[in-house]
């Protein structure tokens, strides 16, 4: 089993309202994923919140904060935790949580990585990969790497707010995030010799959000987006950029079993109200996933995106 795997697993469980099983699940497995543990462990603490195990959440939240993890406020937000955050040996820790965030946070500084095609020409074509929440530059390198292997540079900045360590946030103070996206832009233009005019922001869950609102925003030339299993909850913002944007296209893969189905769907009444074309990939039997098969996808959507411009 893969984390992807087992974050998938999780959370069909979780959509289910099996707390229990998906607790289970996540015990079992958490072990062996060392490098997660600060979100296994986060997992941990809401589904035993979510089963009732008050005491059980907070050994679980003691340990985390013996191994050296942290986690920022927005993460204490989540309704999983409604049932033990009024404990006051819950506010202890989760104070003790919040300074180690904030000295983490003034430590940030901007990272990405690059994945370069075997070869190319005189120029090459940019996809700009955004990593979901919680995620950072090193997430989904192997699902984009599909574009990589036909032809593009990709692109795969970090976020610069963190929620936990070695995990990043986007849907916070977005003018500062697409701020530090053009940074990377400009930076890799420097060095590559960036077709601009086949620019595409691509992403899943939050990455997608994101990726949507970096296209629309007619910052620097992004010609369209691909948004896989889109989660972003404040569509005011989509709803800002959208009423100026240039032409753009977008590409949506939804799974109809979603819990964020419907923002997505406010998402693109927005776009076509704005006159913004998009197409959209469904499945029926999928939840907040990615699609079977991405190297299908990814070459529909870039269909779709350069129609009738070449």
């Amino acid at each position: 089993m893969t984390f992807q795997e087992l974050t998938d697993a999780m959370t069909r469980l979780y959509a289910q309202r099996d707390y229990a099983g998906a607790l289970a699940l996540v015990e079992q497995n958490a072990g062996f994923f060392p490098e997660h543990i600060a979100r296994t462990t986060f997992w941990k603490m809401c589904l035993l919140s979510r089963c009732e195990r008050a005491q059980d959440v907070i050994s679980v939240f003691q340990q985390g904060l013996n191994a050296g993890l942290w986690w920022a406020e927005r993460q204490f937000a989540d309704t999983d935790l409604d049932a033990v955050r009024d404990l006051p040996e819950f506010k202890r820790l989760m104070n003790v949580s919040l300074e180690r965030f904030r000295q983490a946070q003034e430590r940030i500084k901007p990272e990405r990585v690059l994945l370069e095609p075997d070869t190319y020409s005189s120029t090459v074509p940019l996809l700009i990969a955004l990593h979901g929440g919680g995620g950072n530059k090193e997430s989904n390198l192997q699902e984009w790497d599909v574009a990589r292997r036909r032809g593009w540079l990709v692109l795969s900045p970090q976020a610069t707010c963190s929620i936990f360590p070695n995990a990043y946030w986007w849907a916070e103070d977005l003018e500062k995030r697409l701020h530090d996206i053009q940074i990377h832009f400009e930076e890799v233009r420097k060095t590559y010799p960036i077709d601009t005019s086949r620019v595409v922001t691509a992403g899943m869950s939050q990455g997608s959000g994101m990726a949507i609102y970096t296209a629309l925003s007619g910052r620097f030339p992004i010609r369209g987006f691909i948004a896989v299993a889109p989660g972003w909850k404040d569509i005011d913002d989509i709803a800002g950029v959208a009423a100026t944007a240039s032409v753009v296209r977008g590409y949506f893969v939804v799974g109809e079993k979603d819990h964020f189905l419907q923002s997505t769907r406010d998402i693109q009444k927005i776009l076509r109200d704005n006159n913004v074309a998009f197409e959209e990939e469904a499945y029926s039997d999928l939840g907040h996933e990615w699609p079977p098969d991405l190297e299908k996808t990814f070459d529909t959507a870039i269909d779709y995106i350069f129609k009738e411009r070449e």
